[in-house]
């Protein structure tokens, strides 16, 4: 038995019949999330560390694409932190460890570790947009407790010498996102921008960095979610019915 209190939902993954535990009122975690673990390179035996892993959603995923992954979640927010391993005790899964840590200071251990970085991380700077009164929802959206800079830096020291750093962000900071990892040696090597329809500007951008690669990059083709009316495209649904990859 798995507690789930009072102001929690279970909810359904539908990808290998997975479950998670969310805050009713909290942050609950979006299409982003589901998107970057399609998107990132994960092989049979990776270590995967998930930088601001909330609820653990993307650890949950990753674990359908690929075998014998050894995954860690990390998580500032004590309460998150708990409601992330409830899920994985709902779902029986035991090669992932969530610890409640700020990433901008883990330790010796982690360094240097990991095949994998992933993180789909806060958007927006201090100086964006009304702040949450809930802590948990400010802490997703707002770069509170970790800015860009400091992701970037954090996820330069823990991953491997040819290991993989990706994330999610908003395409409007793709200048100033490339700007950072060229300042922390980490070689951009695939970006797929995403956009909600066809005939609108991008609004995301999925990224994909080696440490210590050549230069040489790869831009795939654009990732539409949205038919004209409105539903899902068929490459989405597809994430869903059969975990295809998130990179073309």
């Amino acid at each position: 038995m798995v507690d789930v209190r009072e102001n929690e939902s279970i909810d359904e993954l539908i990808l290998g019949g997975l479950k998670i535990i969310q805050k009713t009122g909290g942050f609950r975690f979006s299409l982003d999330a589901v998107l970057l673990a399609h998107f990132a390179t994960v092989k049979k035996g990776y270590k995967v560390i998930d930088l601001g892993t909330g609820t653990g959603v993307i650890p949950l995923i990753l674990t359908t694409r690929a075998l014998e992954l050894n995954i860690t979640g990390v998580e500032i927010q004590e309460e998150v932190a708990q409601r992330a391993k409830r899920s994985l005790a709902l779902n029986q899964l035991k090669n992932i460890k969530i610890i409640t840590a700020d990433l901008r200071n883990l330790g010796e251990e982690h360094l240097g570790h990991y095949d994998l970085v992933i993180s789909n991380p806060p958007y927006l700077t201090l100086n964006q947009g009304k702040i949450s009164p809930s802590e948990e929802i400010a802490l997703s959206r707002h770069e509170i407790k970790c800015s860009l800079e400091d992701l970037i830096r954090s996820a330069q020291k823990l991953i491997k010498n040819q290991g993989r750093f990706a994330l999610i962000h908003r395409a409007e900071r793709l200048a100033e996102i490339i700007a950072y990892l060229k300042v922390y040696k980490l070689e951009p090597k695939r970006i797929r921008l995403i956009h909600p329809y066809l005939a609108e500007a991008a609004n995301l951008v999925l990224i994909e960095v080696i440490k210590g690669a050549k230069p040489g990059l790869t831009v795939h083709t654009p990732l539409v979610i949205y038919n004209g009316d409105g539903t899902y495209t068929k490459e989405i649904l597809d994430y869903y019915d059969g975990g295809e990859t998130c990179g073309n």
